[in-house]
């Protein structure tokens, strides 16, 4: 499997996980959103220290984080703190739509500081990405609207574009070493702003089941398939997430998801699809 197949797995992968922060907030509805943050940074980087430190003893690999890992890593941990809220203070599709103009984002930042063109079918796919995501937003109704929690998923979407840029730069060998000290920063972060950290049982274990799927499965795979593509590419399969969002609420809650949602979602959907199978045939062309 090439690099290309294989960094489209990771980041669609990355992205289904992703998408299922709506339902998980929606069973921690009674916490409070910096203890939620708290304790799912704390979780995750926990785990993925652990991991990380059982792979570098079994391969030997340094510990030393280059510059655009360090880099990625702040981007990373902003994009946790601001994400968490956004998703309380206003609806999960403003989010997915706000979320949406990642890859145009991603293609113009990428385009001045790593000089990587983005493809022109990138580009279209992105255009239709961006008019399906203006479809949910109209699907969810001016009440609906927190303006701090979509300035919080602008802030979320910014630091995820330049997250996905460091990535690409980065020489770090191993990316579960950003994945644990961006959750460490964001749970140092939470810790100051919460004014509790005490849960139940049951809220500690979708705690812990938050941090481990959701959050830290979902940037490693995406670490990993951010480093395999272009960034604007990577940036536009994560979109995966937009339309897959709403769903997982709709199925568990009963939240159902207005019409422009629904075909807001299918055009998102159609376009990523679109993409893959032009990038199968580009490939195809190429083979001698």
């Amino acid at each position: 499997m090439n690099d290309r197949k294989s960094g489209t797995i990771f980041v669609v992968a990355a992205a289904s996980l992703w998408s299922t922060a709506g339902l998980f907030m929606a069973l921690l509805a009674s916490v409070n959103v910096w203890t939620i943050l708290f304790w799912r940074s704390l979780f995750g980087a926990t785990l993925v220290f652990i991991v990380a430190t059982l792979l570098w003893r079994a391969l030997a690999k340094p510990l030393l984080l280059d510059r655009a890992g360090m880099i990625a890593t702040l981007f990373s941990a902003l994009g946790m703190i601001a994400f968490v809220p956004a998703l309380q203070l206003t609806s999960v599709a403003n989010v997915a739509m706000i979320h949406a103009s990642l890859p145009l984002v991603a293609a113009i930042a990428s385009n001045l500081i790593l000089r990587e063109r983005p493809a022109r079918t990138t580009l279209i796919s992105s255009g239709f990405t961006l008019f399906g995501a203006l479809l949910i937003f109209a699907g969810t109704g001016r009440s609906a609207v927190g303006q701090l929690g979509n300035l919080l998923a602008l802030l979320m979407t910014l630091s995820m574009a330049a997250m996905t840029i460091s990535l690409r730069a980065s020489r770090t060998d191993n990316i579960l070493w950003i994945v644990g000290a961006s959750n460490t920063v964001a749970a140092m972060a939470a810790a100051w702003f919460t004014p509790a950290i005490g849960v139940s049982f049951t809220e500690i274990v979708t705690l812990l089941c938050f941090a481990t799927f959701q959050m830290a499965g979902g940037l490693v795979l995406y670490g990993k398939g951010a480093r395999l593509l272009p960034s604007s590419e990577a940036a536009l399969l994560s979109l995966v997430e937009t339309p897959l969002s709403p769903l997982w609420v709709w199925l568990f809650f009963d939240q159902r998801p207005s019409t422009p949602s629904m075909l807001g979602g299918a055009f998102i959907v159609a376009a990523i699809v679109t993409h893959l199978l032009q990038k199968r045939t580009r490939q195809g062309q190429e083979k001698p």
